[in-house]
């Protein structure tokens, strides 16, 4: 950056992209995700849920509403995880179980969310999550 004085006024210069090598506009990936690796990660978290209370974990990777890089569970629960005095305590759980697990920001770059139903026909449906 260069300083132009004129008779009164002083005034910053942006230089031109000809007077620099920069050219502003550098795109870097924040990451890639191995979807493999991913996967096998996200099994292997599913097996320490209650199998009481969990009966299916999937993910879909994509952008958030912000555009971010996210991961988009879906979990199917029991009946018995559904009951009202459980709800909320087993999603909690079911979240932060995953979350402390994968550590999906800190090793995937993905933001997480969670989606939760007991209706398997509901589960299935690939535009669900």
């Amino acid at each position: 950056m260069m300083i132009c004085k004129g008779p009164t006024v002083a005034r910053r210069v942006i230089p031109h992209p000809s007077w620099t090598r920069d050219n502003n506009y550098v795109l870097v990936p924040t990451g890639f995700v191995n979807q493999v690796q991913l996967e096998e990660a996200v099994s292997g978290a599913a097996k320490l849920l209650d199998a009481r209370e969990v009966r299916n974990v999937r993910f879909t990777l994509g952008p958030d509403a912000d555009g971010e890089p996210s991961i988009f569970f879906g979990i199917l629960l029991t009946p018995y995880a559904t009951h009202a005095s459980r709800f909320a305590g087993v999603t909690a759980r079911v979240a932060t179980k995953l979350v402390d697990e994968l550590q999906p920001f800190n090793r995937w770059g993905l933001q997480p969310y969670f989606n939760f139903t007991s209706d398997v026909a509901h589960f299935k449906n690939p535009g669900w999550m």
